[in-house]
């Protein structure tokens, strides 16, 4: 079984890596849990820019989160949460997943970052760039809006680790309130959250 070591603070990208570890239920070690631990460089054995989350797998490093949680489900074939490497269902897989995060996360992202003092004093926010950021995402939303119409889950009525992947952007865009205008969307938001293991 692989050495999993995990550098992570809660309220990040950390959540997702925690959530599917838990689901997996693979053995995990922390490596970080403080934010003395950013730009370490203890930290940047895993992660070039000193960032979170990070992990080392047998002592190889891996970051992004969302090729993180597709290692880690890959690690754990048999919790049947994603599809093998070459299949139709795994193209799947990372179709919704570089989605969610081009198409959505980044404009969540930037509207947080805008209206929360997370790396920037008040005084640097860009209003305009929030109402921006929320046209792009209302534009990109209705790809995600109409498959979830007919799905419990992104990948059919199960849940994958593809979800959590995808539910992380509207985690962030629930948080600047943006999903009040997307009920499937916040349906979908609230029955991933409601999951045991869920970290949101």
């Amino acid at each position: 079984m692989a050495k999993i070591e995990l550098y992570e603070i809660g309220p990040s990208r950390s959540l997702k890596v925690r959530w599917a570890l838990q689901e997996t239920g693979l053995p995990f070690e922390i490596a970080g849990d403080t934010i003395d631990i950013l730009g370490s460089d203890d930290l940047k054995r895993a992660h070039p820019l000193g960032k979170v989350p990070a992990v080392l797998i047998d002592g190889k490093p891996l970051f992004e989160s969302a090729a993180i949680v597709t290692a880690i489900a890959d690690l754990a074939p048999a919790a049947g949460l994603i599809a093998a490497p070459g299949t139709w269902e795994r193209h799947l897989h990372d179709q919704w997943s570089f989605y969610a995060v081009s198409e959505l996360e980044s404009c969540a992202w930037t509207a947080y970052l805008n209206t929360r003092e997370v790396l920037f004093p008040a005084d640097r926010f860009l209003p305009a760039a929030v109402d921006q950021a929320r046209e792009i995402f209302d534009r990109n939303a209705p790809a995600l809006v109409n498959h979830l119409a007919n799905n419990d889950y992104v990948m059919g009525n199960a849940f994958s680790i593809t979800d959590i992947n995808v539910v992380y952007p509207l985690h962030l865009a629930n948080l600047v309130g943006w999903l009040d205008s997307h009920s499937v969307l916040t349906d979908y938001f609230e029955r991933l959250k409601a999951r045991p293991n869920s970290t949101l």
